[in-house]
């Protein structure tokens, strides 16, 4: 993003760099897609699951990630893909991926615990073990984000401040779980890996201490709808408006430009 565009809103919304469609757990077809944002004025970046840990819905194979990629080549979308951390499929794909993608997100979809088992960000309940340490869970999860960021070849870190009901039903402030050295030390590690930090419409997230703290620090930002459903893809107003209010303009885009094909 150049410099001029400093104050500039102008993009904000014009991208939304997070959709899904039926190739892996959304339910609107590639063809749907592109007519709907068409019709909303954005430009869409399909990033579906590349992932095992849904082996039937996921993209979860070599075969079936070639003809993702080919499918989304040939549509008036920017090609991406959504890695899931801790996940061992992605790597053994990752030169198909770097060489076709436009961009690729991550997610924190599991994050390793110390006893060699996975935690969730959808936890409902607490495991035993965890119950009476939450802060501590919350640390190591914050860990995992970090290296997430520093280890995985992404441009974007999708949702990354989710937090699982299972600690908010603890504590509803999140502000709470996101103390400020958290905050500190994953926007430190995003902006040293050039990871850009989506602002998701979807879970109405990052929080605005956190955005501020980012963008003070000169994170990149971008913006998601996370969308998996026809309501909810190139739908940016929230995410729009946040990034407004928290004073982030188009100079601190992440902007994704399609490769030569």
């Amino acid at each position: 993003m150049s410099s001029s565009l400093a104050g500039s809103t102008e993009l904000l919304g014009k991208q939304d760099l997070h959709v899904h469609t039926t190739m892996s757990d959304g339910d609107v077809p590639l063809e749907k897609l592109v007519e709907i944002a068409r019709a909303r004025g954005v430009t869409v970046g399909v990033a579906d699951h590349v992932s095992s840990r849904n082996v039937k819905m996921f993209v979860s194979t070599k075969e079936r990630l070639e003809s993702y990629l080919a499918q989304l080549e040939v549509a008036d979308v920017l090609v991406s893909a959504e890695l899931c951390w801790c996940d061992a499929f992605a790597p053994t794909v990752m030169d198909m991926l770097l060489e076709r993608c436009d961009y690729l997100v991550g997610s924190n979809h599991g994050f390793a615990l110390p006893d060699g088992s996975f935690g969730s960000p959808w936890w409902k309940k607490l495991p035993a073990a965890w119950a009476d340490r939450p802060h501590e869970l919350m640390d190591i999860m914050v860990h995992n984000l970090c290296d997430m960021v520093a280890a995985m070849p992404i441009e974007i870190a999708a949702h990354s401040t989710l937090l699982p009901v299972a600690l908010t039903d603890l504590e509803k402030d999140v502000e709470a779980w996101w103390t400020e050295e958290l905050e500190d030390r994953f926007i430190e590690a995003s902006i040293r890996a050039g990871v850009a930090l989506e602002i998701s419409n979807r879970y109405q997230l990052p929080h605005d201490r956190f955005l501020l703290k980012a963008k003070q620090a000169g994170a990149r930002f971008s913006l998601g709808s996370d969308g998996h459903h026809v309501h909810q893809v190139a739908q940016l107003a929230w995410s729009r408006s946040t990034a407004i209010r928290v004073g982030i303009t188009d100079a601190d885009l992440f902007w994704a430009e399609p490769r030569a094909r």
